[in-house]
């Protein structure tokens, strides 16, 4: 078995789980911030939606209001109507009573109007409520689930870095310095296997033919570089070595 294939197989796996648990150790924090951002939408809604039901009871209590006023007022003027002294006051009064009628009939249905529309406006508001309730429970438990992953990843991450370093520790000199400069920089994107399918090897880091020499100074444990992506590039296990 070739000892350098074998070696950056085993480092290259390894760097695939370090990306891995970072990513997932990322992916917590940035899930806890979203929800949070939904959060912080929904309170807004429920603020102004409170705001704008305060707004519409206000206005209707105001038109209502007016509807008492007028009403007082018509009901003054019909007073007035038995003790007029003249025709033209009678009828008058009676012109203005019609107007305050007419005007009461309109605020009557903008104050029916206004009640169907509280009505609506409560039932949003018990909906946008009940959506931020159930959001505050979630974020509650989704920090509770990060916090509880982040230490569970955070000893793994710590165990595979181990790994990592005493993986390390055993390469050759020669492919030492070479690997140590792309895998710092790039990861687990310092490396990748050849697949060799009818006559052709592929990186498949970047998809990208490789010759039938470098194919086979991998075979003769030579340390070769992809000429597309800059990639260390290492047979896949069942391949057979040998000159």
């Amino acid at each position: 078995m070739s000892t350098t294939a074998h070696a950056l197989r085993k480092l290259h796996r390894i760097h695939r789980q370090l990306s891995d648990l970072k990513q997932r150790l990322e992916r917590g924090p940035r899930q806890v911030l979203a929800a949070e951002a939904n959060g912080k939408r929904l309170e807004q809604q429920v603020f102004e939606a409170k705001e704008l039901l305060t707004r519409t009871k206000v206005t209707v209590d105001d038109k209502e209001l007016q509807l008492r006023e007028r009403e007082a007022k018509i009901a003054d003027l019909s007073k007035k109507l038995n003790v007029c002294s003249s025709n033209k006051e009678y009828q008058t009064l009676k012109e203005q009573i019609a107007a305050d009628e007419q005007a009461n009939s309109v605020l009557s249905d903008e104050i029916l109007e206004g009640f169907d529309k509280i009505e609506l406006l409560e039932g949003k508001l018990a909906d946008v409520v009940d959506q931020h309730e159930k959001t505050v429970a979630e974020l509650a438990k989704l920090r509770g689930r990060v916090t509880a992953e982040h230490d569970d990843l955070t000893g793994q991450l710590q165990r595979v870095e181990e790994n990592l370093e005493r993986a390390e520790a055993t390469l050759p000199l020669d492919l030492k310095q070479d690997y140590l400069r792309l895998a710092r920089s790039r990861g687990e994107d310092a490396m990748a296997a050849v697949e060799h399918v009818d006559d052709e090897s592929i990186c498949e880091g970047c998809n990208q033919m490789i010759t039938h020499q470098m194919y086979d100074q991998l075979r003769c444990e030579k340390m070769v570089f992809c000429k597309s992506c800059g990639r260390l590039l290492y047979l896949p296990e069942e391949t057979k070595i040998g000159g």
